[in-house]
């Protein structure tokens, strides 16, 4: 197939999105909602067990060591 056929043929298609204006302003809302609260110090029921899933379960804390001989 000649060069300038080939040209003709191919279609530039953008990747299928279903982000809308409306969907991007409440995801930025959502953000800075829970930005405000962590900088307050608390967390967000949104954000409740990102910290775990990335830095794994959170050591037992002891209460109590028993010195045996």
């Amino acid at each position: 197939m000649p060069r300038e056929k080939r040209a003709e043929v191919a279609v530039v298609v953008p990747i299928p999105s279903s982000d809308t204006q409306a969907e991007h302003d409440r995801i930025r809302k959502s953000n800075d909602r829970d930005q405000q609260l962590e900088r307050d110090g608390k967390t967000s029921a949104h954000n409740r067990g990102y910290d775990e899933a990335v830095d794994g379960p959170a050591a037992a804390k002891v209460r109590h060591v028993v010195d045996e001989p």
